[in-house]
């Protein structure tokens, strides 16, 4: 059984990349670019990432690089392409977070700041907790990695969940775009958890975690090129009451986001010299005037 599940895990992380790339032309295609670049970033940084794993494994089976340094190699690629994807993911979370919330430009500049700074601690906290371990001879790369990996999971099923609580609020569609992409990243999200959930635990176990963790990969991948491949749902114009509390708030969001208005003072001096002046004028015009005849 393990070995029929390993040879389907090794199937499966062969489709992943084809599906990506057709994914990528089809993005590309379609110049869907223009509204999520960073996701395009992330499938690239995805593609290069297999494509450099692939020329070190064959480097190897080839006589090409010792055994050793292609074990090197692809190790730390493996685990650095892991964490630059990790990046990209949460700008892609980002991007899409500020494309559904943007006809609320008070919201979306409050929200993307409480989502950067939400996100940051988080990041750090998982840093920190990551590195201290890291003295029971544990991998600092490998545990930081993991940890971060884990706050963006979190990130990404909270995105899918924003979606779906807010989809007749932002005058969303299910086969819209910003909800695939969301989709495929919350699938990704959960096959993550659920196979570090099992990493350690029974041999067969994890096996089996494995390889339905790979297969909801791969199914993410032909979801996201289902997504784009089709022309993209329009999104209808957000119309609200004037009395709705989404408006309320936008508003009050908007308001704190403004600076405060600058009132131009003059100084202290200037009040002095005016009343100065003031009176050498009553005095003048007291002077001036002529008794009568």
């Amino acid at each position: 059984m393990r070995m029929s599940l390993f040879a389907g895990t090794n199937l499966l992380s062969m489709i992943e990349p084809a599906l990506l790339a057709v994914t990528l032309c089809v993005f590309v295609r379609h110049k869907a670019y223009r509204s999520f670049p960073a996701f395009c970033a992330y499938l690239s940084c995805r593609l290069g990432v297999y494509a450099v794993l692939s020329l070190v494994i064959l480097s190897s089976h080839w006589g090409l690089v010792e055994k050793h340094l292609a074990y090197a190699i692809y190790y730390y690629v493996y685990w650095v392409g892991y964490l630059a994807g990790a990046i990209m993911a949460f700008l892609v979370i980002q991007g899409v977070f500020s494309h559904l919330i943007q006809p609320y430009p008070g919201l979306h500049r409050i929200g993307l700041i409480g989502f950067r700074w939400a996100t940051a601690t988080s990041v750090l906290i998982a840093v920190v907790l990551a590195i201290f371990p890291a003295g029971l001879n544990q991998n600092v790369l490998i545990q930081v990695t993991s940890s971060v990996m884990r706050c963006l999971s979190i990130l990404e099923l909270c995105l899918l969940a924003f979606i779906l609580l807010s989809i007749e609020t932002l005058q969303l569609s299910l086969k819209s775009r910003e909800f695939g992409i969301a989709l495929g990243l919350a699938m990704i999200a959960a096959a993550e958890l659920g196979g570090s959930a099992f990493a350690f635990g029974h041999s067969t176990m994890a096996s089996v975690a494995n390889y339905a963790s790979q297969f909801v990969v791969t199914l993410a991948a032909g979801v996201w090129g289902l997504y784009f491949a089709r022309p993209d749902v329009q999104r209808v114009a957000v119309m609200v009451p004037s009395f709705s509390p989404l408006l309320r708030w936008d508003e009050v969001a908007s308001a704190l986001m403004k600076p405060p208005p600058q009132i131009a003072m003059s100084s202290p001096g200037s009040f002095f010299l005016q009343d100065v002046e003031k009176a050498v004028d009553k005095v003048m015009k007291r002077n001036s005037v002529k008794p009568a005849d």
